[in-house]
């Protein structure tokens, strides 16, 4: 294969019609083709990549969402001028002015809070809402880094446990981004064991469920285990096997037990790779009994991690974990696909570095069929950069999943500042963030909020000033695959002229910070900026914008760490140690990185929630085939294809009195949100899941009326940075029953 193929993957236009490639600007974990049939300035309809399957250079189809950008670039609400707000926060009243007045009352107040109060009260809550290399979320970190500084959101919403977790296992230079294996490798697995991971319902590359097919019929056995029979599980597990959220570690944990006892594991492999799996290799000056081995044993703590143990926690019977794990141990090579879900609990980090040490152990990491237990594999940006945002001058951080518990305490908290200034472009925190009823009550201190968006999102409906930015069909950019997916970029032609009053984000940045006295922001035009960030990878910058797809030559190695196995003398590890680190030297020097809690040098289980009698369930939250988080939450005919409801096992259902189809009433002591159930076997009992990203609309009371998972998360960090969305208990009520006990007075 050629170094670089540029391709024009869309059809020829009809008579009249212009035809332009471009790609979702969103955090949707695919990169695929849109194509844009545009007359008369008019987006008429979008098509994808014609092109068939074919693993060797794999079409890049668009799924719905992108078929579905026709109905949110035409949509009703489009913002489409400056607006100021005139009623209170939340009520969606709002003034047209101009853009004069809107920047100038910007700056002017942002220069007021800078004296009165310091950078650290400005927090950017922009986000992914954009993601693309010129116009993504780089330009508000750019904007204010220029500006002298703001509280960082630092931690990443989807992935901080896996990001924390490769670094301590595999290395400060290992990115997470790349440290699994290409799709391309799956065939070569004799056994794919999918934790957590759903790629037919989240993307996870464009082409990945696609590969995992051919695996499939190439005889490769797929396990899934989940708390959900997903839609990879239903098409393509010989196997499913439930667990509840948030004690995963605990499964891993048990496998590794029987594996270790049994004497199944590679002891040559951790003998040459490892650090910290058993007592001969610790690092000096660990204590005795600090090896992983002791503590699976019992050895060390005098509990051994037996499936029985891990039964009462996990709810897998104790004979499935024990021949999952001969049966993990046993066929070479097996490939352990760890998805974020699991990483997103209250000890998420415990997860991921427990599946990490089972590959190990194993001797499945960097060989070919075989996986670290990362599912990203590479992202294909080598050589593609992003806008250079520079870094923050002052020192003030805080874990993302904490905004509301900022907003509410501030400097009393613990917290670098009293937020006064919040600044969202492409960011829908008041959405995703956890306990949205506590953010939505926390923000009479804060002095602005400013909105850059395409919508009144539930985020923009709190803002005092809101600016209407243009969709990437309005302006020309570049995108590069999101995990795994490939080797290619898309160059993301601009289709229409800016609608409306509507304005690209970096020009907004650039006119505010001109008025603020910052004359460097943007200094380059589009084309030179574009141009600037592809010279690394692209080698004829006008055949790539002319054909909308530059396809890159794939790596030697189809499998992360192949290098470091091969030749570990030449190609050492990153972490201390230069061995995959079971025992985290790093973990064991500062145990809390963050003073968000201790963490031990080796995977060790937590208890991750104390049980509650008020509220039994176990919540976990699923993304959804019709949104990318909160983007497309008000485009109805896109929610047709993944309509909200709340899953039930039928034995949970039946103890409550609930009906398929009814409307329920799902809440704990944060909050309530409302949405029909599906009473279905697919969800493991003593689970219910919403599919995050519904948009906030609480009623009078409070009570959400859409579906928002968040109403219900606790805004709870764990100790590596981590979200917990999936740790958090409630109860589920017929709306018809509650509304009978109200009437004869009980609750």
């Amino acid at each position: 294969m050629p170094d670089t193929i540029y391709q024009k993957p869309r059809p020829a236009g009809r008579k009249g019609e212009v035809v332009v490639t471009s790609t979702c600007g969103h955090n949707c974990g695919g990169r695929c083709v849109v194509n844009a049939h545009v007359v008369d300035d008019k987006v008429v309809r979008i098509s994808t990549d014609p092109a068939r399957w074919q693993p060797e250079l794999p079409p890049l189809h668009a799924c719905a969402r992108g078929v579905g950008q026709i109905e949110r670039l035409y949509h009703k609400d489009r913002l489409k001028y400056p607006m100021r707000r005139t009623g209170p926060r939340g009520s969606g009243q709002y003034e047209r002015i101009s853009w004069d007045e809107a920047l100038d009352h910007v700056a002017r107040e942002m220069r007021r809070i800078r004296d009165q109060y310091g950078n650290a009260a400005f927090l950017d809550a922009s986000r992914s809402g954009n993601t693309s290399a010129l116009h993504g979320f780089g330009v508000s970190k750019r904007f204010f880094n220029k500006f002298g500084g703001c509280t960082l959101l630092w931690s990443n919403m989807s992935a901080e446990a896996e990001i924390f977790a490769v670094r301590m296992t595999f290395g400060a230079k290992a990115d997470y981004k790349s440290a699994g294996r290409e799709p391309t490798d799956y065939v070569n697995s004799k056994l794919i064991l999918m934790w957590g991971w759903s790629p037919a319902d989240g993307t996870f590359g464009t082409g990945t469920f696609q590969y995992l097919k051919e695996a499939k019929k190439k005889g490769v056995r797929i396990v899934c285990v989940d708390p959900r029979r997903t839609r990879t599980s239903q098409a393509l597990a010989d196997e499913h096997i439930f667990i509840k959220p948030s004690t995963d570690a605990a499964a891993l944990l048990a496998m590794a037990y029987v594996i270790v006892s049994e004497g199944l594991h590679d002891q040559a492999y951790c003998d040459r790779h490892v650090l910290g799996f058993d007592e001969a290799h610790l690092p000096d000056g660990a204590r005795p009994g600090a090896s992983w081995k002791s503590y699976l044993l019992g050895e060390s703590d005098g509990v051994p991690k037996t499936p029985e143990w891990a039964e009462a926690r996990c709810g897998i019977p104790a004979e499935t974990i024990r021949r999952l794990a001969i049966e993990f141990a046993t066929t070479k090579p097996a490939a352990l696909q760890c998805g974020y879900a699991p990483g997103r609990t209250a000890f998420g980090e415990q997860f991921h570095r427990a599946a990490y040490a089972l590959a190990a152990i194993t001797g499945n990491v960097g060989i070919v069929g075989g996986n670290s237990g990362v599912s990203n594999g590479a992202t294909g940006r080598a050589g593609i950069d992003s806008l250079p945002a520079g870094s923050n001058p002052i020192d003030a951080r805080v874990s993302t999943p904490l905004l509301a518990d900022l907003l509410a305490k501030g400097k009393a908290g613990g917290y670098p500042a009293d937020i006064k200034m919040i600044y969202s472009a492409g960011g829908d925190l008041f959405n995703q963030a956890p306990n949205a009823n506590k953010m939505a009550r926390s923000l009479d201190g804060v002095e602005l909020i400013v909105a850059q968006d395409h919508f009144l999102t539930p985020t923009a409906r709190h803002a005092d000033i809101v600016l209407p930015a243009t969709t990437f069909w309005e302006r020309n950019d570049v995108h590069t695959p999101w995990a795994g997916a490939g080797h290619y970029a898309i160059y993301m032609k601009q289709a229409i002229q800016p609608m409306y009053e509507c304005r690209n984000d970096m020009a907004i940045f650039a006119d505010l910070a001109a008025r603020l006295g910052i004359n460097d922001y943007d200094d380059r035009t589009e084309e030179q900026w574009l141009r600037e960030l592809t010279k690394g990878a692209v080698d004829d910058f006008d055949s790539f914008r002319e054909n909308g797809v530059a396809r890159f030559a794939p790596p030697k190695d189809a499998v992360a760490f192949a290098a470091q196995i091969r030749d570990p003398e030449n190609h050492k590890f990153t972490t201390p140690s230069g061995k995959i680190e079971i025992y985290s030297m790093a973990m064991a020097a500062k145990p809390d990185p963050y003073g968000l809690g201790a963490m031990p040098p080796i995977p060790t289980w937590f208890e991750p929630v104390e049980p509650d009698a008020k509220y039994p369930l176990m919540l976990c939250s699923p993304k959804s085939r019709a949104r990318t988080h909160s983007i497309h939450g008000n485009q109805p005919l896109l929610s047709r294809v993944d309509p909200d409801d709340v899953w039930m096992n039928p034995i949970d259902a039946r103890a409550r009195g609930i009906a398929d189809g009814q409307m329920v009433r799902i809440f704990n002591e944060r909050g309530a949100t409302l949405l029909p159930v599906k009473v279905t076997p697919r969800i493991a009992q003593g689970v219910v899941s919403i599919k995050e990203g519904a948009w906030f609309t609480p009623d009078t009371n409070g009570t959400d009326t859409k579906g928002c998972a968040n109403a219900l998360a606790e805004d709870r960090s764990a100790p590596c940075g981590a979200t917990t969305y999936n740790t958090n208990l409630v109860e589920v009520a017929a709306v018809e029953l509650l509304m009978k006990a109200i009437a004869s007075g009980h609750r």
